[in-house]
């Protein structure tokens, strides 16, 4: 049984993420293959997974056993990027995890490369991350995000605390101020918030059951987990994507800046950040150099700043000229 308690602020801190946590998602995907559950919800998505399967995304599932999940993978938008975060997760985390691991089962030499900082090992760790991301999670990127962010809505309807604790998950028990819930084994935990607070992060690639993940760290908001509600199976959609001409013209990351503010402009910089799973601070910076450029604008309400994509922009993501350009000069 695991007990979380809940102290004076601790309800006060509580909320649903609003967006999916597509670094948890990857991890949990490769759970599910390591587990092998079978859902037909993601018959779909292991059938066209296992058309284009690498032999290497094995490696990963030495990273796991039937209880340890990893939370050092880390997806960003490019996958260049998330092969160079994995790669270079700092040693303790890394560590720790593997330590867990290897009291089940003996580690494998790959895990054993990646628990002693070995660089080839973390090199090859980043590499198999990001292909396996193209490969599970690219493809499904808006399904996933569509489904988490219509379960923040329903949550976010229900005004009281209490009701969101009490109506998560069947096997969540809520009574002031612990929420707890069985845990396989029939180990027991207790976890104190201590101020920390609580995200509740739905998840798509979750397990039936929820739970609960960066806990240990004080410093960190303890996350749980719990599956969100899939109306349907998890179908890839062909999401559109700058063409390779405007990404070598741009860069990825701008070019993906552009398609984002066309796909769900206005947006603020923060949204743009979270969407591009970059910081707040790179959104801007490309933020600025599509206005500057001519290719977005910005719009200010009070605080916050806004872009939108221009005539151009939109011209340049469809690949054709504006109208007035293409006319020519008289």
């Amino acid at each position: 049984m695991l007990r979380i308690f809940f102290g004076t602020d601790d309800l006060d801190r509580t909320r649903v993420a609003e967006r999916p946590d597509m670094s948890m998602e990857l991890s949990l995907s490769v759970h599910g293959l390591v587990s092998g559950r079978c859902d037909p919800r993601f018959q779909v998505w292991r059938n066209r997974l296992r058309a284009s399967w690498n032999p290497r995304t094995a490696l990963l599932f030495d990273l796991y056993t039937a209880t340890a999940i990893p939370e050092f993978l880390t997806v960003r938008r490019d996958p260049g990027a998330t092969e160079s975060a994995t790669a270079e997760t700092p040693s303790e985390p890394l560590r720790d995890h593997l330590r867990s691991v290897g009291g089940v089962r003996q580690l494998s030499a790959f895990a054993r490369g990646v628990a002693a900082g070995d660089q080839r090992a973390r090199k090859l760790l980043g590499n198999v991350t990001a292909d396996y991301q193209t490969r599970a999670i690219d493809p499904y990127r808006r399904q996933i995000e569509t489904i988490v962010t219509t379960e923040h809505g329903r949550r976010r309807r229900i005004s009281e605390p209490d009701q969101v604790l009490g109506s998560l998950h069947p096997a969540l028990s809520w009574r002031r101020p612990v929420l707890s819930f069985p845990l396989a084994g029939g180990c027991r935990h207790d976890v104190r918030l201590d101020g920390r607070g609580l995200l509740l992060q739905p998840c798509v690639f979750g397990p039936r059951r929820p739970v609960i993940a960066r806990f240990e760290d004080p410093r960190q908001q303890p996350v749980l987990l719990y599956p969100a509600r899939i109306s349907g199976p998890l179908q890839p959609e062909a999401e559109p994507t700058p063409s390779r001409t405007l990404t070598a013209l741009l860069g990825q990351t701008r070019a993906a800046a552009l398609e984002a503010i066309a796909t769900h402009g206005p947006c603020s910089t923060k949204d743009l950040a979270a969407v591009l799973d970059i910081s707040t601070a790179s959104a801007s910076e490309h933020a600025t150099v599509l206005a500057e450029s001519g290719l977005t604008s910005k719009e200010r309400d009070g605080r916050t700043v806004t872009h939108l994509p221009t005539a151009l922009g939109r011209a340049l993501l469809a690949g054709r000229l504006p109208a007035a350009a293409a006319a020519g000069p008289e």
